[in-house]
């Protein structure tokens, strides 16, 4: 059972029904709005980020629903870079496959699914109640993107250390866990909600390509067009089309990604993102098949 606990750690994480207060106006052609991240200081941004996915490899069929809660409060802000104090609030996940049906939740207690599951999960319910709380710090610019993340330096021992594991499973689990919760992964997360934003003024019709890397569920090199279609007093909806690239020679991956996004112009909040997902790949001769929605809810606190 130890590849099942792997396969969900590997599995990438992240992406409700959330209001948002806006000012409403008549729609309008003619209106520009300023698009750029502009959290503000001493305010707290909540994110709920849900993936849904469902697999085919080489004829075996899964089905994952991951959801993850983040909480961000603004600190500092130097005019053009915002330090941000993130939180790991609460993660969800829903797994079908053959024949097993899982759910697992860091708010509640594990149900009994067996002795040959149960001890496996026991260690990854463990894990992500542990990880629940945990904080780390983004610098994010008005484009979005994060320039640094911290805070991940010594959490993998810790986490490890609050479980009571032994020596060897505790140094497999932090191997495991600093492949999977890195500073790296965790700004390839956030970019695909952040670093979206051209630093400027919009109207419908404007368009802007960003280029950005997801390494967990659908990972690759994300070449992404954002269009706005519409702009409504201070909200502003954009339309997304993706084409994803595999980031490793050694596979071939091609896929897509479409869906509509809806920003809180004064914020750069994502109030709500839904999109399709559809990858096809070949990894040391499995062909993947992979068939997704993934979706955003953010509210300003």
């Amino acid at each position: 059972m130890k590849k099942l606990l792997y396969l969900i750690l590997v599995c990438g994480i992240f992406f409700g029904t959330i209001t948002v207060e806006s000012c409403q106006s008549t729609k309008s052609s003619t209106a520009s709005r300023m698009l750029k991240f502009n959290f503000e200081k001493g305010k707290g941004y909540d994110y709920e980020m849900i993936m849904n996915m469902d697999q085919n490899v080489m004829g075996q069929k899964t089905q994952m629903d991951m959801t993850t809660y983040y909480s961000m409060d603004v600190v500092e802000d130097d005019g053009s870079i915002k330090t941000v104090n993130a939180t790991y609030d609460r993660f969800k996940m829903k797994m079908d496959f053959s024949g097993f049906n899982i759910e697992v939740d860091s708010d509640k207690p594990l149900p009994n699914f067996g002795e040959e599951l149960n001890k496996p999960l026991k260690m990854l319910n463990g894990l992500l109640g542990a990880v629940k709380g945990r904080k780390f710090v983004m610098k994010i610019n008005d484009e979005g993107e994060i320039l640094d993340i911290s805070g991940f330096e010594n959490m993998a021992q810790s986490i490890v250390d609050s479980l009571e594991l032994g020596e060897e499973k505790g140094k497999e689990l932090v191997k495991k866990f600093n492949e999977q919760f890195n500073k790296e992964k965790i700004k390839d997360q956030f970019a695909r909600i952040l670093y979206i934003f051209p630093n400027k003024e919009v109207k419908v019709g404007d368009s802007w390509v960003k280029s950005t890397t997801s390494m967990g569920m659908g990972g690759g090199k994300y070449i992404s067009t954002y269009t706005v279609t519409e702009i409504e007093g201070d909200i502003v909806t954009l339309d997304e089309k993706s084409i994803i690239e595999s980031t490793s020679d050694g596979d071939k991956m091609k896929g897509t990604l479409s869906g509509t996004l809806i920003i809180d112009s004064r914020s750069g909040l994502v109030v709500s993102a839904d999109q399709d997902l559809k990858i096809n790949s070949e990894a040391k001769g499995k062909s993947i098949e992979m068939v997704g929605k993934t979706k955003v809810r953010g509210k300003a606190r």
